[in-house]
C-alpha cells in the first residue's frame, strides 16, 4: 500500500523525525519522494490560500506591489477594482474593451494595463491587459479585495486549492496520461469552454445538470429553468426564502434559497444543501458549482487533461 503512494512513507517518516528533531532530514526525504514521481506536474508557485465570507483569497503582487485577490474559476478575466487600478496608477486602455460577464449581466469596460503579475514571485507572462469592474459583493472585506483571479491565469496550470491546510499551488500542466494527483478520493471530467472555463455534470436531486466550476461564486447557484425542470415549481419558490445577489459592475439579482435533497458530483454528494435560484441565462450552463460545495474540500484542477479531482 506505502509503495502506491509516493510520499506517504515519507511524510511518516516526517513524523518521526520531527519528534527526534530532525527538520532537515525531513524535508530532503519529502524531496526525494517527489523525484520517484517523474509524471508529477513541478510546482511553479505555492501561496496561502484562506476564506473570508465563503470567498477562496490569496496573494499576488501587481506590479510589484502585494494584493489580495479572489481565485475565480468562473471569471474569464483577471479583474481589478477601480480602486486598484487607480492605487496602481495602471493606464487604462479604452482600444481594449473587456466584456466581463457576471450574474447581473455583462458589463463592457476599458480595460487597464497592467506590466507584471507574479504569483509567490512567479511572474505569469509579460504586460497583460485585465479587466476593471466593480466588486460589491466583496466590500468590506479586510485586507480590501483589489481584484479576481481569472481563467486566463488560471487555466494555464494545473491549481490545487486546499483551503484546511490554507494554501494554493500552481503546476506545469500535467503530461502523464492517467496520472493522479492522489489515491482515492473523486474524480470528474470536465470540458474546456471560452476563456478556460470548465463545465462539468453534477447531480440534483438525483437527475444530470450542466454546471460550471466556480470557485468565485460563494453559493452554488441554479437557474429558474433548470429548477422546474426539477419538479420545484414557481409556487414553491415564491415560498423560499427571498434574498438578493451583487455582481460585476454593481448589478442585482433575485434569488431564492431551496433546500435539495441530494447534490454534487458522484462520489461526493452533499445532503440537504441549500441553493440559490435565480432567473437568468448561463451560457453553456444551468448551475454554478461554488465555493459552499468546493471551498473545503482539497482540490485538484488539471486544465491539460480535463480532470478534477477532489477528496
Amino acid at each position: 500500500m506505502v509503495s502506491l503512494i509516493p510520499g506517504l512513507a515519507a511524510r511518516r517518516a516526517c513524523v518521526l523525525l520531527l519528534a527526534l528533531a530532525l527538520p532537515s532530514a525531513c524535508a530532503a526525504s519529502s524531496h526525494r519522494a517527489e523525484l520517484l514521481d517523474p509524471c508529477r506536474p513541478a510546482k511553479q508557485a505555492e501561496l496561502p490560500l484562506r476564506e473570508a465570507r465563503n470567498f477562496l483569497l490569496t496573494q499576488a503582487a501587481l506590479d510589484g506591489k502585494p494584493a489580495t485577490l479572489l481565485v475565480d474559476t468562473g471569471a474569464e478575466t483577471t479583474t481589478l477594482t477601480p480602486q486598484a487600478v487607480a492605487a496602481l496608477n495602471l493606464a487604462r486602455d479604452p482600444r481594449h474593451t473587456k466584456t466581463l460577464v457576471g450574474v447581473t449581466g455583462n458589463v463592457n469596460s476599458a480595460g487597464a494595463r497592467l506590466r507584471e503579475l507574479a504569483l509567490a514571485g512567479h511572474v505569469v507572462g509579460g504586460p497583460r491587459n485585465v479587466g476593471v469592474g466593480d466588486l460589491p459583493s466583496l466590500e468590506g472585506i479586510d485586507p480590501p479585495v483589489e481584484g479576481l483571479l481569472g481563467a486566463d491565469v488560471l487555466a494555464g496550470f494545473d491549481v490545487e486549492l486546499d483551503l484546511p491546510d490554507g494554501r494554493m499551488a500552481l503546476y506545469s500542466p500535467s503530461t502523464c496520461p492517467g496520472w493522479r494527483p492522489w489515491a482515492g478520493g473523486v474524480q470528474a471530467p470536465f470540458r474546456r469552454g471560452r476563456g478556460g472555463l470548465a463545465f462539468l455534470d453534477v447531480q440534483v436531486d438525483g437527475h444530470p445538470v450542466r454546471a460550471m466550476l466556480d470557485t468565485g461564486a460563494r453559493t452554488s447557484l441554479l437557474t429558474r429553468e433548470a429548477a422546474q425542470t426539477l419538479g420545484v415549481t414557481e409556487a414553491t419558490l415564491e415560498g423560499d426564502m427571498a434574498r438578493t445577489g451583487r455582481g460585476v459592475g454593481g448589478g442585482t439579482l433575485a434569488l431564492r434559497e431551496h433546500r435539495f435533497g441530494t447534490f454534487g458530483l458522484p462520489g461526493a454528494i452533499a445532503r440537504n444543501m441549500t441553493l440559490n435560484v435565480a432567473g437568468l441565462p448561463l451560457a453553456g450552463a444551468e448551475l454554478l458549482l461554488g465555493a459552499d460545495y468546493l471551498g473545503h474540500r482539497h482540490l485538484w484542477i488539471s486544465y491539460a487533461t480535463g480532470r478534477l479531482y477532489l477528496r
